[in-house]
């Protein structure tokens, strides 16, 4: 094999081995990009999932007192009904 030969088998070597890092290191930020970005929805997520709880537990709340006598005299009375004495 010549110096020739040998000087553009290792110049081709160079450049696809400067090829390859370069995509690598391209999926490798994309992949860190993506990765902020869902961990940004998934907090996002995650508090959304928290007021929904809050919401639950008061709606629980209203539904118990709605459900005992007091609550439903009070749609009642609300609603135009008298009680009769």
């Amino acid at each position: 094999m010549t110096q020739e030969k040998m000087r553009k088998i290792i110049t081709a070597c160079v450049a696809a081995a400067t090829l390859l890092l370069v995509i690598l290191l391209g999926v490798l930020i994309y992949q860190w990009i993506k990765i902020g970005v869902l961990n940004s929805r998934i907090d996002k997520i995650e508090e959304e999932n928290a007021v929904l709880e809050e919401t639950i537990a008061a709606g629980e709340k209203d539904a118990e007192y709605y459900e005992s006598i007091m609550g439903k005299e009070w749609l009642a009375f609300q609603n135009g009904f008298v009680r009769p004495d």
